[in-house]
């Protein structure tokens, strides 16, 4: 994909260039590896441990698993019907399989 980001910081960008050079990979490559890190690490307060058995199992069977407010809500065919119940609560955690992208890898929790 194909981005255009306005206002970067010039010497912040050229550190970063040269580092990537460095490490032998693409500025692309550095700035997804950025990313990642900065979700990661905005995220780190809300991380939970969800313990129910039905959550996981919808994950397993390859559904869309939604638990909210401390509670398991259901499991889901599709995402659009995941997200609409999703907006029925305050704080919901949901999961995929279709959102691994490698191992252990998630694209998106919310």
């Amino acid at each position: 994909m194909k981005v255009l980001i306005k206002d970067v910081d010039e010497k912040l960008y050229r550190m970063l260039k040269a580092k990537a050079l460095i490490e032998g990979i693409s500025v692309s490559e550095a700035i997804n590896e950025a990313i990642k890190l900065w979700l990661i690490n905005k995220d780190l307060d809300r991380i939970m441990v969800i313990k129910s058995k039905d959550f996981w199992d919808a994950v397993n069977e390859g559904k869309y698993a939604l638990f909210c407010d401390n509670n398991f809500i259901g499991s889901f065919e599709n995402e659009d019907e995941m997200i609409k119940e999703a907006r029925k609560y305050k704080k919901c955690y949901a999961l995929s399989e279709k959102w691994l992208v490698g191992e252990g890898e998630l694209t998106g929790v919310f």
